[in-house]
């Protein structure tokens, strides 16, 4: 049985709202249809595709991770084991929302792939990564440059 793409991802929230904006507010998502579930949600869409669903939960302290809102120091990590990543256009847009609204972030540019990721954590700890493969490059400024002539800012 071949896979042919990934079709969802779940998140169980006890931070309903905010994570909805978040996905909605900073990723780009539209809020669209979902089946009457007899627990709370929302499903995310991309498109056509229903990319994210949430799902409330109430969490113990046991349970949840402990993430405030991202230190800048706690995005730096790229989530090797814990992310989500999705491929965005006109990123630039989504780098001024998050500066505008104090929401911590790390941005690189790959100059090797013409590639400019954004990490972000989302309410409930989890890292998103944004990738443009057709940056704005008038209009980023990254944090870190890597590529041939790898140059650090």
């Amino acid at each position: 049985m071949p896979i042919d793409s990934l079709n969802h991802i779940n998140i169980r929230t006890d931070v309903m709202e905010e994570t909805k904006d978040f996905y909605v507010d900073v990723v780009g998502l539209e809020v669209g249809a979902r089946p009457p579930f007899d627990v709370p949600g929302y499903w995310l869409y991309a498109g056509d595709n229903a990319v994210i669903h949430l799902v409330e939960t109430e969490a113990s302290e046991d349970d949840r991770r402990k993430w405030d809102k991202a230190a800048d120091n706690d995005v730096f990590e790229t989530g090797m084991d814990d992310h989500v990543a999705f491929s965005v256009e006109e990123s630039s847009g989504a780098v001024q929302f998050m500066k505008d609204n104090g929401i911590a972030y790390w941005d690189r540019l790959l100059t090797d792939r013409g590639l400019y990721q954004i990490f972000v954590r989302d309410p409930n700890g989890i890292v998103v990564e944004l990738n443009d493969y057709s940056p704005e490059l008038d209009k980023i400024n990254p944090m870190t440059v890597q590529g041939q002539n790898r140059a650090v800012k």
